[in-house]
């Protein structure tokens, strides 16, 4: 887990969208939603749920 992993779930929780937040990071919107998947692999949990209207944080 890398404090800069943590940043980018903050901020997507923030906003509730992976592109927008990419944006306001002033970063390659790929960027946040690599390090929120592998963090979500390393942690073995879900973070996020994911869906055509945006992404809001699991319970």
């Amino acid at each position: 887990m890398r404090i800069q992993q943590l940043e980018y779930v903050i901020k997507v929780a923030e906003i509730g969208s992976m592109n927008e937040a990419a944006k306001r990071l002033f970063i390659a919107q790929p960027s946040p939603s690599n390090a929120i998947r592998d963090l979500e692999k390393e942690m073995r949990i879900e973070i996020f749920h994911r869906h055509p209207k945006g992404i809001t944080l699991t319970t």
